[in-house]
């Protein structure tokens, strides 16, 4: 057997594994744990949503450390030294470094990777569920995650579900990034973070995972700024059976106003769908 094909095996029989873990996981309604391969991102996600404020601030902040170290020693005179010491990533050299997703050394439009950051997938889930029976914000993460994995999309790991609680946002959950939000078929959603919470999107996000069109209600809990929708009742923290006669906030997958994130109170005994963001 080929040096190649063995890989080819090790990648396909490694996804199946993470897939299979997933699923158990949600057939037991276990969300709380992961096993090892899944509580990496999860865990990797909860420490890294503290650094999503700092992500944001560290390109004003290296901007500026640039102007003002460029061409210039701590001695005053010019030379190849800044006076912190620390090389700048710069866009286009074909490097990823510093706060950069991707860098591939173009401006190639639409290509995946603008302005040195990587595009992110958003999908509706091509599968429904009873707002009380989601397994909370974590159990709606898997389902995002096992989705991805079964449609072969990359990073399925990193999917998470746009999905508000009272007390956690999707805004807080969630990365921005400062690449474009795109489908799976291409099509931009968003061209950033700040597009697609600014209410209005480029394209509705009604393609599933597989790029089959789904005009459907999607449970959110969440304005189009990414807050909770205050007033709902989230299906009860949407994993519990004492919220099936209560209601949870949804949106429109069909729009591209407001209304894709929030647009009415739905029973959660209903059976909708979720939105997937790539992180």
């Amino acid at each position: 057997m080929g040096a190649l094909s063995f890989l080819m095996i090790v990648v396909v029989l490694s996804t199946a594994c993470a897939v299979e873990q997933i699923d158990t996981i949600i057939d037991q309604r276990g969300v709380t744990d992961c096993p090892s391969s899944t509580s990496a991102s999860g865990g990797s996600h909860e420490t890294s949503t503290g650094t999503t404020t700092s992500t944001g601030s560290s390109s004003s902040g290296n901007s500026a450390t640039s102007s003002t170290t460029s061409g210039e020693t701590a001695s005053g005179s010019s030379g190849s030294e800044s006076s912190t010491g620390a090389p700048q990533p710069v866009c286009g050299d074909g490097v990823v470094d510093g706060d950069e997703t991707c860098d591939d050394g173009n401006d190639v439009p639409d290509d995946g990777c603008q302005e040195c950051a990587k595009d992110s997938i958003v999908f509706i889930s091509s599968e429904i569920y009873q707002g009380f029976a989601l397994g909370g914000l974590k159990g709606a993460d898997l389902r995002c995650q096992s989705l991805a994995a079964k449609a072969g999309l990359d990073r399925f790991l990193t999917f998470r579900a746009w999905l508000s609680t009272p007390s956690m946002s999707a805004s807080d959950r969630l990365l921005p990034s400062r690449g474009r939000y795109v489908l799976v078929n291409g099509l931009v959603v968003a061209q950033n973070w700040d597009a697609l919470t600014s209410g209005g999107l480029e394209n509705a996000i009604a393609v599933d995972e597989h790029s089959q069109t789904q005009a459907w209600g999607v449970w959110t809990g969440t304005l189009p700024s990414g807050q909770p929708a205050l007033g709902s009742e989230f299906c009860e923290d949407w994993d519990d059976d004492s919220g099936l006669l209560r209601f949870g906030g949804t949106g429109l997958s069909t729009s591209i106003d407001g209304t894709w994130s929030f647009f009415d109170q739905g029973p959660c005994g209903s059976e909708l769908r979720i939105y997937c963001v790539e992180q």
